[in-house]
């Protein structure tokens, strides 16, 4: 195995301004957890969006190495300094980061967040992985149950849900069997404590994999957290993206400018 740090995987970079690091989550792509919001977050900050599900096979998929790679990734891009926007496992990796560069990472949003996969979690994550080898179909269909809300699941017909099933089959993360193992093993609390930037952490609502109330833990123990909730899956990027877009862009807005009147 060899370390992640020299692999210069590509990057989604767009547009200019204060740097904004977007770190998805387990066995999603860059552009699947956030492609709708990039263009309207470009619009006032100078986006990094690394895809780790690119990965090599054989890269050392750790919560460290994961954590420096993202912020290589955007002293890469030309941002010395920045916020990073974490979901799910992003999330882990985001807080990871804050501890590790405390010097870099200046603010944190942290969506469908935990600081440790409740037992709930890590039977469906279990599952999910067990999936992985079998059919890609059934698999998708079982994602689809757990990431999305009743609400909007039965606004398809079903020959919308079969063909969204369809193409979720047919766009699997290659590196989904180790992040998932990585979940499984994760703890960060510990971090929690040493967190030294404003933090916004954002309950989905309405999610069947990591329940809201596990961001209660965050709020807790994080030094400078404040928390919002999004009504909605475990997907807001499909099912509220305007909203979950106005939450990260109203809290960056306040950061900044906190900064600036001291």
């Amino acid at each position: 195995m060899h370390a992640i740090h020299n692999v210069a995987l590509p990057s989604v970079v767009r547009g200019t301004g204060p740097g904004l690091v977007l770190v998805h989550g387990a066995g999603a792509t860059s552009e699947s957890t956030y492609g709708p919001l990039v263009s309207g977050l470009a619009a006032g900050y100078g986006v990094v969006a690394p895809d780790y599900s690119r990965l090599p096979t054989d890269a050392a998929v750790d919560i460290d190495a994961l954590a420096d790679w993202h912020v290589e990734a955007a002293l890469r891009a030309g941002c010395e300094r920045f916020a990073m926007i974490g979901h799910s496992l992003g999330s882990m990796i985001a807080t990871r980061a804050a501890v590790r560069h405390p010097d870099r990472v200046t603010a944190l949003v942290l969506t469908s967040a935990f600081a440790r996969a409740p037992a709930s979690t890590r039977l469906k994550l279990r599952v999910w992985r067990d999936l992985l080898d079998g059919d890609r179909v059934l698999l998708a269909r079982f994602l689809m149950s757990l990431m999305l809300s009743d609400r909007y699941l039965d606004a398809m017909t079903e020959e919308q849900l079969d063909g969204f099933a369809e193409l979720i089959a047919l766009t699997v993360s290659p590196g989904s069997a180790e992040q998932l193992e990585l979940v499984l093993r994760l703890d960060v609390r510990a971090d929690l404590a040493k967190v030294r930037v404003p933090t916004l952490v954002i309950a989905t609502s309405d999610d069947r994999l990591v329940p809201a109330a596990m961001c209660d833990e965050l709020i807790d123990h994080l030094s400078a957290a404040v928390s919002a909730a999004l009504p909605c899956g475990h997907l807001p990027a499909l099912e509220c993206p305007q909203e979950w877009q106005r939450l990260i862009g109203d809290f960056l807005a306040a950061v900044v400018a906190d900064g600036a009147a001291r």
